[in-house]
């Protein structure tokens, strides 16, 4: 198990206890916790009072715990779902999926996959017993980028302050980013598609996160909000070791996405459609259309 990778900006605090081979990502905050061997934690996700199992892959923005109050667990080899919210004191079974933008209250079995404010149990996994997840590999990569020379923005696009842009980004012109913009996502990743493309005059809002393992697409004179989530992979579930699973994302041209909007691929959305501010988007939205997507509880 190779050694822990905790990105700049990532703040582990000196109550928590970390296992080996743990990637920690921009932007999240742990206190006061316990992380098992091998777990993942996306972008700006907060983990306070809370064990951690081994294996278990946390996507960006998840919630897990509250400061000082009753522990909350997770079992080995769980996936916690983008903008998850699992509140204190609950346990999360091993292999569990709990899905994007759930609020989970009550504890949640092994293996079962669960969805919804408040969360609810859609079905239980059937599983092949191949091991639980193994980030080790893709730790190893990422740390081979570290010594590589940063990717200059094309000529011509605007990005704003503290930006963390760690993927192939083409097109435009006249793209626009706003402060605190991360995006990820390259060619030599998991997928010879990985990368943000924009048609002309894109902007992206102030702390907005393109995770483009499988490609994200965005037309021209597409505006996306502050706070935007686009997340173009998943896991297969059927499959113990929840292996990195594609999930491309097209957003077509004049398009306006709301703030807090998740999207998580595989997602077409076309030309001139609109996402309301805090939707989450899980399937296609055809051209010209207005979606809430799956309306979801902000959790404050």
């Amino acid at each position: 198990m190779s050694a822990v990778l905790v990105e700049a900006g990532a703040s582990v605090a000196p109550d928590t206890a970390v296992g080996s081979g743990i990637w920690i990502r921009t932007g999240t905050t742990v206190s006061g916790s316990v992380l098992g061997d091998g777990t993942f934690v996306g972008f700006r996700c907060r983990l306070d009072s809370a064990d951690i199992g081994a294996g278990s892959l946390i996507a960006s923005e998840a919630r897990i715990g509250r400061v000082g109050d009753v522990r909350t667990r997770i079992g080995s080899g769980a996936w916690i779902g983008a903008r998850a919210v699992i509140e204190p004191g609950v346990r999360v079974g091993g292999g569990a999926v709990v899905a994007a933008g759930a609020h989970v209250t009550d504890d949640v079995a092994d293996d079962a996959v669960v969805a919804g404010a408040p969360a609810r149990l859609l079905r239980r996994r059937t599983v092949l017993d191949d091991g639980l997840p193994d980030i080790s590999r893709i730790i190893e990569v990422v740390r081979a980028r570290r010594t590589a020379e940063a990717h200059p923005l094309p000529r011509g696009w605007l990005a704003g302050s503290d930006c963390q842009l760690d993927a192939d980004m083409t097109g435009g012109p006249d793209v626009v980013l706003g402060d605190e913009v991360i995006a990820m996502g390259r060619a030599d990743g998991p997928s010879e598609h990985g990368g943000v493309r924009f048609g002309a005059a894109v902007t992206v809002g102030a702390r907005s996160i393109l995770e483009a393992s499988s490609g994200i697409d965005i037309g021209a004179r597409t505006v996306l909000g502050r706070r935007v989530l686009v997340l173009s992979s998943g896991h297969d579930m059927g499959r113990r070791s929840l292996p990195w699973q594609a999930g491309p994302i097209t957003i077509g041209a004049d398009c306006r996405i709301g703030d807090g909007a998740t999207i998580v691929g595989p997602v077409d959305i076309g030309d001139g459609a609109t996402v309301t501010a805090d939707a989450l988007v899980v399937s296609d939205v055809p051209a010209g259309n207005t979606t809430s997507g799956i309306l979801r509880k902000r959790i404050r």
